[in-house]
């Protein structure tokens, strides 16, 4: 067991640590850091996801048409890769659960 003691000085915390060798310290930070690292990768992952018009059309249960107009009106963002047009996922989510929010 470990004392832990907080000062502010200068508008910054300086933390202190008693009863702990610093090479136990050093490894609950790595542990720490992974775990946050790996929460942060599985974010980045999830917001990449590309979807074509026809998937992301059936994602949100609308015809092409129609997605052709939200996509017209920016009710929703499209990439253009090459002849493909293509849209994140993770965007379309905020948008749509943005607008049932506001309206």
């Amino acid at each position: 067991i470990f004392q832990k003691d907080v000062i502010t000085l200068n508008m910054e915390k300086i933390i202190t640590v008693q009863g702990m060798y610093l090479t136990d310290l050093i490894a609950e930070i790595d542990k720490i850091v992974k775990i946050r690292l790996d929460e942060k990768i599985v974010d980045f992952k999830y917001e990449d996801k590309l979807l074509s018009r026809k998937e992301i059309a059936k994602y949100l249960k609308i015809s092409l048409p129609t997605l052709n107009d939200w996509t017209k009106k920016g009710l929703v963002s499209s990439y253009r890769i090459g002849s493909r047009i293509l849209y994140k996922k993770s965007e379309v989510d905020l948008k749509i659960n943005h607008r049932k929010f506001v309206h």
